[in-house]
């Protein structure tokens, strides 16, 4: 519980924080509401994913994924973890950047890429949800030690979002 206690203000911190430095840009900036959400949306994702990437070099964090991959018998082990981590970690950092230089960022290409990203947070994201439903994986060695994906199954349908924000602020 005493964990789960810890990662839960851990993530609510990095949201608070994100909010907070976002709102008074947010606040000058003449973007619409779609683009302020999805720039917003942008730098929580790619927080929560470098966090939950980076988490994964420290214990317990290392041996929980690694007993996550083993006992879900994901193909090739070691490759899956290393993708897994790298995923999370370049998926969080393009995000972020998009949300530091969301003016910078536009045109065709950068939208290829936030597209690409936000289909790697989802491959990401349904990964995991087949790890939390395996039934050789205890609860004890999943994030907040819950079997239920509710929270993987949260940051996809927020990806989700976000990519739908992205083309919806791009079209108009």
């Amino acid at each position: 519980m005493d964990q789960l206690l810890k990662e839960l203000l851990l993530i609510v911190g990095v949201a608070a924080v994100i909010t907070l430095v976002a709102y008074p840009l947010m606040r000058r900036s003449s973007a619409s509401g779609a683009a302020n959400a999805n720039r917003l949306l942008s730098g929580l994702l790619g927080a929560f994913l470098l966090l939950g990437g980076v988490a994964k070099f420290f214990l317990p964090f290392t041996d929980m994924f690694a007993q996550q991959i083993a006992l879900s018998q994901l193909p090739f082990p070691a490759l899956s973890a290393f993708a897994g981590q790298a995923g999370e970690i370049a998926a969080g950092i393009i995000l972020l950047g998009f949300f530091i230089g969301w003016q910078r960022l536009q045109g065709p290409i950068s939208d290829l890429i936030f597209a690409l990203t936000t289909l790697l947070v989802v491959i990401i994201m349904l990964v995991a949800v087949y790890v939390h439903l395996h039934p050789d994986v205890p609860a004890e060695v999943l994030p907040f030690q819950s079997k239920p994906p509710v929270l993987t199954v949260i940051i996809m349908a927020l990806a989700i979002l976000n990519g739908w924000l992205r083309r919806k602020t791009r079209l108009s």
